[in-house]
């Protein structure tokens, strides 16, 4: 597959902002960085919030979600994985490069706990609108693994494919809201053009390294979004680059969120906290 899939020719998609937001302690045993429209400057959606966290103790209780998918992904490069259990009676380990999908839709309770306490799990916690027809659906599971994942080499980088297919290149993973979660690894210089569909808005995490945007440098840790358009080119700064690329196609729904839950109205909001109380989205016990 050639590395400018996109078209040569194609117009740069707008770029909305680049931001490095520093991770702060939020208790013992974890480093969060929030990523969302107030501290980035520009809109996400479909996705509501992503946290990039260091994490080497126990720190969520079993809690539940409803109406959006939580996601994790566990970056490659981290040294140790978590466990993920549920009220629907899972238990996944998710290791270094492993992607965990909970679309919580109507309601689910799960906890997330390292595999070994002290060693240092780095990832990203990422939350995922719904469609409003999907906001009251069965909970559903998805896990992919590492090396499960399609790859796609393209000249000068590397790309894994969990979610949104690239190309002919059919993704680890189709989930209920319309989206991509890729992995890039640039060499070195390396300038990369990679497809989406025009009308998805687009993110990208550096994970390692840096790229260039314009004449600026976008180092490890930073984040730069980009407005719906056609061409998505990637430039590596001398050292190479790993990115995490998140691109969706935006609702544009109402949101209506509390704590938990995020709906479409308050009173979609007041049954999924009587549906939580009656105990229809399941128990789990603390580990």
């Amino acid at each position: 597959m050639s590395a400018t899939v996109a078209g040569a020719h194609a117009a740069p998609r707008p770029l909305l902002g680049m931001r490095t937001i520093e991770a702060h302690r939020m208790g013992e045993g974890l480093f969060l960085a929030k990523l969302n429209p107030s501290s980035l400057g520009w809109a996400l959606d479909p996705f509501l919030q992503v946290d990039r966290f260091r994490m080497r103790l126990p720190f969520f209780p079993p809690h539940p979600h409803a109406g959006f998918s939580a996601v994790t992904f566990m970056l490659p490069q981290s040294p140790g994985g978590l466990i993920n259990r549920d009220s629907l009676g899972s238990r996944h380990p998710i290791n270094p490069g492993d992607l965990h999908w909970t679309e919580a839709a109507r309601g689910i309770v799960h906890e997330e706990v390292p595999q070994v306490d002290g060693a240092d799990c780095l990832g990203l916690q990422i939350f995922v609108n719904l469609p409003s027809q999907h906001k009251l659906a069965e909970p559903a599971i998805h896990h992919v693994a590492r090396g499960d994942v399609p790859v796609v080499e393209l000249a000068g980088a590397t790309v894994h494919c969990y979610v949104g297919d690239l190309g002919r290149v059919k993704a680890a993973l189709t989930t209920r809201t319309a989206s991509a979660l890729w992995t890039v690894e640039l060499k070195e210089n390396a300038v990369v053009n990679l497809p989406l569909p025009p009308s998805w808005m687009v993110h990208m995490l550096v994970t390692a390294g840096a790229i260039r945007i314009g004449d600026a440098l976008l180092e490890q840790g930073g984040v730069a979004g980009y407005a719906a358009g056609t061409a998505l080119e990637i430039q590596a700064a001398t050292d190479g680059a790993s990115l995490v690329v998140l691109a969706g196609l935006p609702l544009a729904e109402p949101i209506a969120v509390s704590g938990p839950f995020v709906m479409n109205d308050a009173a979609q909001l007041v049954d999924a906290k009587r549906r939580y109380a009656r105990g229809e989205m399941g128990y789990l016990a603390a580990s």
